[in-house]
């Protein structure tokens, strides 16, 4: 949002949204008016009516994002709703929020993963790494994305040497099963994940 919407409508960046639309009417109402009249006064008038048709919308927005995020963070408030399963609102506050760092991608990673993009999810915490190499919920969150890939390779594998008709020596993951000489099957991998990748939790 520009920082100059709420002057345009002449009212303070803690407005209400009743304040904002009161003087979003009472400006409209004036530039209607001086727009049908000749002259530079129409034109300026014309040129207001946009300008704060704009500066509106803008407050608008700002106004609701400030409701989604409350007291906490921005980053709190994407995680809040990632948890409610709320992902296209996530994604939205996300893209408006500046500057894209290592949590900014770190949420992003966590918005992909529920998506069930994983590969998507893991170059998010890869990106995340380069702006902050030594932390360490980056790095947790990487190695139980990258051991979850290892997993999901080697159940690969096995189901393509069964159906080739190798017997395979022993389970290598699937579902809720236990995990087999010192490996981590993907049900145990999926909770490693989920466990680093809630930034917030305590």
């Amino acid at each position: 949002m520009q920082e100059s919407s709420y002057l345009i409508l002449g009212v303070g960046e803690n407005a209400t949204l009743q304040e904002v639309e009161n003087a979003y009417k009472a400006l409209k109402e004036k530039y209607q008016t001086q727009c049908f009249e000749e002259g530079e006064r129409g034109s300026f008038a014309a040129k207001m009516l946009s300008k704060i048709k704009i500066a509106y919308s803008d407050c608008l927005e700002d106004i609701k994002k400030k409701e989604i995020v409350g007291s906490g963070s921005i980053y709190e408030a994407i995680e809040k709703l990632v948890g409610e399963n709320k992902l296209n609102e996530a994604q939205a506050l996300l893209d408006e929020t500046e500057p894209r760092g290592g949590d900014w991608h770190f949420a992003q990673a966590h918005i992909f993963f529920k998506r069930n993009w994983f590969l998507e999810s893991k170059n998010q915490v890869e990106m995340a790494l380069t702006f902050d190499p030594d932390n360490t919920n980056y790095k947790t969150t990487l190695n139980a994305l990258n051991r979850m890939q290892s997993t999901v390779d080697d159940e690969a594998k096995a189901a393509r040497q069964a159906r080739a008709g190798y017997s395979t020596p022993q389970e290598v993951g699937g579902g809720g099963g236990a995990c087999i000489n010192g490996g981590v099957c993907s049900y145990c991998a999926a909770l490693l994940l989920c466990n680093a990748i809630c930034w917030f939790c305590v």
